[in-house]
């Protein structure tokens, strides 16, 4: 998806791809609607998925309710909420602020860490689950000493540019000013607020057993992880009819913090643009949508996106690597499809 605007394309492009199954849930006008498609086993609307980069609107949603409980600002330097001294967190004496970290322009490289050659060839060896266990050994500690070493060469604010790394920032400032894990405050945020009781940063072993498998490009069945650490970017996993309900609440905005997220602080409110978290653009009928999309190496692919205007939102989530661009083309032929119906019957 990206910057981009989706392009539709035949529906049977994704079933004729290397996907196993898919997902599909539709939020239209207070109903909701699931469907499960697999090519062995066939999930249901209360699997677990990993949802990938979707997990980042997660963030950012705790961050606007930290902003409503006047625990953070979001025109703060950063630099407020870390322990020691940063002084190279700033660009010709301008700093990073708390939205910047949200909205992807702080202006901070894209990988904070970069491995030697040596040890990117000896983990090219190992497992995926190998992998992620080295990975996860990086922690808040790591992520803090990297900080010092971080030299800017961009005024945040400036430059929209994608950035994991910046929202792991912003789960360790999240952490502070709470004085409680990210998980804890996630998880509690999402049941008292949104009743999302199957969404969580992390799956028990009994929930995994309850997780839809994944696959790789292969058609190779992936092992599922809870990916730990602070290397990579944030994680959450969920069922579609926990996401319905994070589709609904985005679309009514009764909750404050959601609102917020909502609220354009970079980019064009006719064209690409930014909220908290959550990327906004225009199709080719002028219609405003939001939307984030998400993929793992552990095998799964994610779009979820809504049109405000409308009140239509979708889940999409495919338990394989294929391309996000077939993911969206998918969403795109089953908005195309619903808004024939709709007009035949208004006419």
């Amino acid at each position: 998806m990206g910057q981009h605007p989706r392009r539709g394309v035949n529906m049977n492009r994704i079933y004729n791809s290397n996907t196993n199954g898919v997902s599909i849930g539709v939020y239209y006008k207070t109903k909701n609607y699931t469907y499960n498609y697999g090519k062995s086993i066939l999930a249901t609307a209360d699997n677990f998925y990993n949802i990938g980069s979707v997990a980042k609107t997660f963030v950012t949603t705790i961050l606007a309710q930290a902003v409503v409980e006047k625990k953070i600002n979001l025109n703060d330097d950063i630099r407020k909420y870390l322990s020691s001294q940063f002084p190279n967190l700033q660009y010709n004496s301008k700093p990073i602020l708390v939205e910047n970290l949200a909205n992807h322009t702080s202006g901070l490289p894209r990988a904070f860490r970069v491995f030697s050659s040596t040890i990117q060839d000896s983990l090219r060896k190992l497992t995926i689950s190998e992998q992620a266990k080295f990975y996860s050994l990086y922690n808040q500690d790591s992520l803090l000493a990297d900080l010092h070493r971080i030299k800017l060469d961009t005024l945040p604010n400036t430059k929209f540019q994608y950035n994991s790394n910046a929202m792991m920032v912003l789960v360790l400032l999240l952490e502070n000013v709470y004085h409680k894990p990210y998980e804890e405050i996630a998880t509690q945020y999402l049941r008292t607020h949104l009743k999302m009781y199957n969404t969580k940063p992390f799956l028990t072993n009994t929930e995994i057993t309850n997780a839809v498998q994944g696959f790789n490009n292969s058609r190779k069945p992936q092992q599922f992880l809870n990916l730990r650490g602070f290397y990579f970017g944030p994680t959450m996993n969920s069922t579609i009819n926990d996401m319905l309900k994070y589709i609904k609440a985005n679309l009514s905005m009764k909750d404050k913090a959601i609102r917020m997220t909502h609220q354009l602080t970079y980019g064009k409110d006719k064209g690409f643009g930014m909220g908290l978290g959550w990327m906004m653009d225009n199709n080719s009928n002028g219609e405003r949508y939001i939307y984030h999309d998400g993929n793992t190496k552990i095998g799964y692919n994610t779009l979820c996106i809504f049109y405000p205007n409308k009140s239509l939102g979708f889940i999409i989530i495919v338990n394989d690597t294929v391309s996000q661009d077939k993911v969206g083309e998918l969403e795109n032929n089953i908005k195309q499809a619903l808004d024939r119906q709709c007009n035949h019957f208004n006419n």
